[in-house]
């Protein structure tokens, strides 16, 4: 039976992934100017630092070894409802739906964020929060260990998970993240198209390169049915690049050389932060030193390697649709890098592009069989109406879930003949190169819906797989180069 689709994203549409990218244009702007009284000053004034409620003593959970002198913060969006944030909401506790680790390199020569899907299924330790209640280790959503005890427990947990020496943690909420954003005098963004999202109070009036800043840009962040297909990870590449205007921004002549515009970003950064009992100025001081004169270049944002629930783990677990599991081998490969300070995992070289021109062909003559790589019950019977309202020949390939439902990437196969249908199809799917292959019907194409698929919804798109490999550069001038985001 054909599966029926349903969302891949779950819960709360609270996600500040931009936080980051305020954090370590702080850090790198903050820190720089420790000698200068007036800054340092109001840093270590406003800086306020949590009590860890956890017992020094508590062996539950191993501290992993520090290998090397890299630094490793934890970055933390706190979706709090408390104060100048209820405007967002009920207040219904808090949590973190954006979880951050950002490697600063032993020596400033490089910087990478590792963004943890806030869906991701892992296993949580023992945990106290600040009333002194334990609970009890468990198996769950990643961001519920905030919500349990706190940064803290948040900290351990990655710890535990990826085996790296975490030296401190940052926590921003909402109006942080706008009087930040403001400070800066506004963010450089490139939308792919106008439109608008009731849910994240968010109206772009324009396409392409623009300046945003106070609601319009935590609305951007947060938003995701209005672009891609409403999952947790679909928006990930569109907010690491807003990470780096961010950074490329607050390092620019512009603010560095404004003093007030400076000073006004620094109070608005050390308001907003909620930090570890370690981190403090002095600290960032010395942070400074490693970081002076780094290449914006040489800062990377990246996702853990995940996948979907297959539907075995589905039927066997009804509430796992839509959750993410890791890629164990590639996630672990990428967590060994970091803590050993070395270079990430190369990404897999793209197939060579056909070198010869194909001829043009009509999309009513473009024979597609569609198949469900994935766990989204019903996304191949979706397709197979988006492609046929293109005038595409477009029909199921099979009633059951190609791979188990596993398959990371979308895939265009073609057999004797389809090459030019083949290419003709791929304008929908850009990084998708068609492969030729034996198993498929002279003249016709085959497309396996991967991970990575973005619902067509009426425009050409779909974004790349979050992983390893694609990696969003801090140094990308370019804010709508390879903007495929519907």
């Amino acid at each position: 039976m054909q599966e029926e689709e349903t969302p891949s994203g779950h819960g709360r549409t609270w996600k500040i992934i931009g936080w980051v990218s305020i954090v370590l244009s702080a850090i790198l702007v903050i820190s720089s100017l420790g000698a200068y009284a007036v800054y340092y000053d109001v840093v270590a004034n406003a800086l306020d630092h949590l009590k860890d409620p956890n017992d020094p003593d508590d062996t539950s959970v191993k501290e992993p070894k520090k290998l090397n002198s890299s630094v490793n913060i934890l970055i933390m969006g706190s979706d709090t409802r408390e104060g100048a944030n209820s405007k967002y909401g009920r207040p219904e506790g808090e949590r973190s739906d954006t979880t951050i680790l950002l490697h600063l390199s032993a020596g400033g020569k490089q910087a990478m964020g590792v963004s943890f899907p806030r869906d991701s299924m892992v296993n949580i330790p023992q945990c106290k929060d600040s009333s002194g209640t334990v609970h009890p280790a468990n198996y769950g959503m990643i961001n519920s260990a905030f919500a349990y005890a706190g940064p803290y427990c948040t900290m351990r947990t990655i710890e535990s998970l990826t085996q790296i020496n975490i030296d401190h943690f940052i926590k921003v909420d909402f109006t942080g993240f706008k009087a930040m954003v403001n400070a800066l005098g506004g963010v450089r963004i490139c939308a792919p198209r106008a439109f608008a999202d009731k849910q994240a109070k968010l109206v772009i009036k324009k396409a392409g390169p623009q300046v945003i800043n106070g609601d319009t840009a935590l609305g951007w962040v947060r938003t995701r049915h209005a672009l891609g297909d409403g999952g947790d990870v679909g928006r990930i590449q569109r907010q690491q690049q807003f990470m780096s205007s961010v950074i490329q921004k607050a390092t620019s002549s512009g603010v560095l050389s404004d003093p007030a515009k400076l000073l006004g970003f620094v109070k608005a950064t050390t308001k907003s932060l909620k930090t570890d009992e370690g981190f403090t100025v002095g600290t960032m001081a010395d942070l400074a030193g490693k970081l002076a004169g780094i290449d914006l270049k040489k800062i990377n944002f990246v996702t853990v390697p995940w996948r979907y629930a297959t539907v075995a783990e589905r039927t066997a677990h009804q509430d796992w649709a839509g959750r993410l599991f890791w890629q164990e081998d590639k996630a672990q490969a990428l967590f060994s890098a970091i803590a050993h300070d070395n270079k990430p995992p190369k990404a897999e070289k793209a197939p060579a592009k056909p070198t010869a021109a194909l001829p043009k062909v009509a999309p009513s003559k473009v024979n597609v069989k569609v198949y469900n790589g994935t766990s989204r019950i019903g996304l191949a019977g979706t397709t197979v109406t988006e492609l046929t309202a293109k005038s595409y020949l477009a029909s199921l390939g099979s009633t059951t879930t190609y791979k188990n439902g596993t398959l990371a990437r979308t895939v265009i196969l073609y057999g004797q003949g389809g090459e030019a249908a083949a290419a003709q199809l791929g304008k929908l799917f850009p990084g998708t190169e068609p492969v030729a292959s034996p198993k498929v019907a002279a003249g016709q194409v085959a497309l396996y819906l991967g991970a990575d698929y973005t619902r067509l919804g009426g425009t050409a798109g779909g974004l790349a797989a979050p992983k390893i490999e694609d990696t969003v550069n801090a140094g990308e001038r370019n804010l709508c180069k390879d903007n495929t985001a519907t």
